[in-house]
């Protein structure tokens, strides 16, 4: 589905990400763990250019990119085929929720107003807004502004969907609707990335675990593998908050 070969990224001479090499499987949750200033959500971003990382390429289905010659056509092509859910929403504010789901339906997938309107009604229903359609973000809790950005991504159709810490923005309280609604996509067999600090929730979720620190992976494997049976000290001191967790 995606091999992700080599990516670096440097910001001046900071060297952010060192040579990251992974592979999605269609269907499998990915979960990105690891301590602020790691890499993860510049990785993230690379994987959808919203960064241009300066050296590897990505495989996405039959398609290789080389990030560092791709034109704006490839990227565009490469763009159509992910989804990006943000930490901080980036819904359009003058835009109600609906129509936030409507206008990359309109844009990038020549929706008809009918089809795209249709679709985004039973995204709203799946993620519990229906009764908020209207509403615009303003008005909206940081849980349901959320919500209408995993619909926003759930009706472009993607072959990845990638998360950039999720739940970090949210209350507390709603932290637990917006898992549950990551846990039930995650079961209808979407291929989702994702960067969270909800350990917890990606031991349950996830099919691999990668553990990154300064921008390199230390470690990966199934959430066993790397929770219950760590190999590097890295790793360990890490997810030492994990068992403080797992005990509430």
């Amino acid at each position: 589905m995606m091999e992700v070969r080599n990516i670096q990224k440097r910001f001046g001479k900071q060297e952010v990400l060192k040579g990251i090499n992974m592979e999605v499987a269609k269907g499998e949750v990915v979960t990105l763990l690891g301590p602020s200033g790691s890499g993860k959500t510049t990785f993230l971003r690379c994987l959808n250019f919203l960064e241009r990382a300066d050296e590897g390429s990505i495989v996405l289905g039959e398609t290789e990119t080389i990030v560092n010659k791709a034109n704006a056509k490839e990227i565009l092509a490469h763009q159509r085929q992910t989804a990006m859910v943000f930490q901080n929403f980036a819904l359009f504010q003058n835009k109600t929720a609906r129509e936030n789901i409507v206008m990359p339906l309109l844009l990038t997938k020549n929706k008809t107003k009918q089809e795209a309107y249709e679709l985004a009604d039973v995204l709203l229903e799946q993620v519990g807004l229906s009764e908020r359609q209207d509403f615009y973000p303003s008005q909206l809790s940081g849980g349901q502004q959320q919500r209408i950005g995993i619909a926003r991504a759930l009706a472009l159709n993607p072959k990845v969907i990638l998360f950039d810490e999720p739940t970090s923005a949210l209350d507390p309280e709603l932290v637990g609707q917006t898992l549950t609604l990551l846990r039930d996509i995650a079961e209808t067999g979407a291929t989702m990335v994702l960067v969270t600090h909800e350990m917890k929730f990606a031991y349950e979720v996830s099919d691999k675990i990668i553990f990154m620190e300064n921008g390199q992976v230390v470690e990966q494997g199934t959430p066993k593998e790397v929770f219950e049976q760590t190999k590097e000290e890295r790793t360990k001191a890490f997810l030492t908050r994990f068992t403080n967790q797992m005990a509430r």
